[in-house]
């Protein structure tokens, strides 16, 4: 019975909520004016706080909208963030990352005050020069006088941001060996998302190559996937969509449960399209919030709202995916990306985040018993990815969170772990109680075949009949 590098670079806080509402929606200004280069070097100062003004920027105008934009430029290439104190600027106000040399942008942030979260970062960036730009809505009278600062803080990383992980670390799970094999549940929402885990699906319409899930490369787990379509498969702004699930509170609600009720999945990984860039964000905050940015239809809200009517409002939730391996993984595939991890962020008061949480609430219901969770998160991908390079992404997320799973199961009586049971583990069990050998906590528990939490004679006696009579 089975149980079962690094961002270098520069931190600009800013308290900014990413909406993904618009994804795709470009920004106004024109880079023909950039106001006063704003030049940061490091030297040898690991961090690096500086206050730029407002005023050093370009005030525009646009068919009547304000647009704000500064240029920053660096010595080296870094991975970025943006921080501003949110409380100055009108809560519709857009920001971009704008690359003046490719002509290329990231965006829009929507500014969101939330006086309930504090110390929210977004918008990793490669880069060596940037435009910072900042959109106001139509008809805003801009008191250019309340905008006074960017508070900036420079800090340079010699790794990712790494995350313990803090849930799951003891649910050691047994699988049934007459059951069939652990489910790993993936969702997509926008392209690439969607596209990337079309091959995991087991509907022939949307599938019709054939479901590649079955004992996914032979690691002995299943790969399923869930996800909407859309009439534009290479969609911009792509709206709600149609099919398994849409990008919408009440129908992922109503079929998230069910598909979880089906497949009792092991692990959860939920995708959504981030950032229009190449990053491969893995999230590690979900909140219960109230405060979502409204969908596509009627109703626009949660109901309820907030989703896990048993806890409070802004409640926390985690993801406990190996984040660490999967971003070292992904990076060490030079396929192009920026793989990290948004440790402080939060994952933009939308759908996605809205689906993120449900993936890691699932895990917390059902952490324990026969058949746990025993681990979940969010993925946001970069809106620039081109479909079989996130595939790619996705295949090698997958099987990080395999060799995770692998460190949490175990067949009772197979203490070396080569899937049979015999002399040698036999052989094993005496060596642990003449403490000549130290057991990793699977094979302790597999070793404990009795399961009172002690190795002893009793365990060799059952390990031996084990070995008589077949396993």
């Amino acid at each position: 019975m089975k149980i079962y590098k690094a961002i270098t670079g520069l931190s600009f806080l800013i308290t900014l909520a990413m909406a993904q509402v618009t994804p795709f929606e470009p920004p106004l200004g024109e880079i023909t004016h950039i106001g006063e280069v704003q030049s940061l070097y490091f030297g040898n100062q690991p961090k690096l706080h500086k206050e730029v003004l407002f005023s050093n920027g370009m005030w525009l105008e646009y068919d009547k909208q304000l647009v704000w934009q500064m240029y920053f430029q660096f010595d080296d290439t870094y991975s970025i963030e943006v921080s501003l104190d949110d409380t100055q600027l009108e809560n519709q106000a857009k920001v971009y990352y704008r690359i003046p040399q490719s002509g290329t942008y990231v965006g829009p942030f929507t500014i969101h005050h939330d006086s309930a979260i504090q110390g929210n970062t977004i918008g990793h960036l490669s880069t060596s020069s940037f435009l910072l730009e900042i959109d106001f809505p139509p008809g805003y009278t801009m008191d250019i006088s309340i905008l006074t600062k960017i508070d900036v803080i420079v800090e340079k990383v010699s790794e990712h941001k790494k995350v313990i992980n803090q849930s799951g670390q003891d649910n050691y799970y047994q699988k049934n060996n007459n059951r069939e094999l652990p489910i790993i549940l993936l969702t997509g929402y926008w392209p690439p998302t969607n596209e990337m885990v079309r091959h995991f699906s087991q509907n022939p319409e949307l599938n019709p190559g054939g479901w590649q899930g079955d004992d996914w490369e032979e690691r002995g787990f299943d790969v399923v996937s869930y996800f909407p379509s859309f009439a534009d498969p290479d969609c911009d702004n792509c709206g709600q969509g149609y099919g398994d699930i849409e990008v919408d509170y009440q129908d992922t609600s109503n079929d998230y449960w069910p598909i979880t009720e089906e497949n009792v999945p092991i692990a959860v990984i939920t995708f959504s399209r981030g950032f229009i860039d190449h990053s491969w964000e893995l999230e590690y905050n979900f909140y219960n919030r109230t405060n979502w940015i409204g969908d596509y239809s009627s109703p626009y809200m949660p109901t309820p709202n907030p989703p896990d009517e048993d806890e409070a409002s802004y409640f926390l939730r985690n993801s406990n995916l190996p984040t660490n391996e999967i971003v070292d993984a992904v990076s060490d595939m030079n396929i192009g990306l920026n793989a990290y991890i948004d440790v402080n962020g939060d994952p933009g008061h939308f759908v996605s985040e809205f689906m993120g949480y449900h993936g890691v609430w699932y895990r917390d219901l059902n952490g324990y018993g026969e058949n746990p969770c025993i681990t979940a998160g969010h993925v946001h991908v970069g809106g620039l990815i081109d479909v079989a390079t996130a595939r790619l992404a996705t295949e090698e997320t997958i099987r990080q969170v395999i060799n995770y799973l692998d460190q949490f199961s175990y067949i009772s009586g197979d203490i070396n772990q080569d899937g049979a049971i015999n002399i040698q583990d036999l052989v094993l069990a005496v060596s642990v109680i003449l403490n000549t050998y130290e057991l990793s906590q699977a094979q302790f528990y597999a070793a404990d075949v009795n399961t009172d939490g002690i190795i002893n004679i009793q365990d060799i006696i059952i390990i031996l009949n084990m070995i008589i009579n077949g396993g």
